[in-house]
């Protein structure tokens, strides 16, 4: 694995792509905060634990967004 070449930064193709799918995204979202690669979160993981992730991040946020919004009022 070590023997790829990688470009010296990431093109504007890669930008586009999770612009334009928020998944990718958050596969490396939940990736860093394993501390998996993307590749082996995919492999290792079933679909229902990473739909239970998804769920759990958008709960999060969410009471994060209501306690600001209370705050502020």
């Amino acid at each position: 694995t070590g023997s790829q070449a990688f470009p010296a930064r990431p093109g504007k193709a890669t930008y586009e792509l999770m612009e334009a799918d928020p998944s990718i995204e958050f596969d490396h979202f939940l990736a860093e905060k394993l501390c998996l690669t993307v590749d082996r979160l995919r492999q290792e993981m079933s679909a229902a634990e990473y739909n239970r992730w998804v769920v759990y991040y958008g709960r999060k946020a969410q009471r994060r967004e209501l306690a600001e919004r209370r705050g502020m009022g």
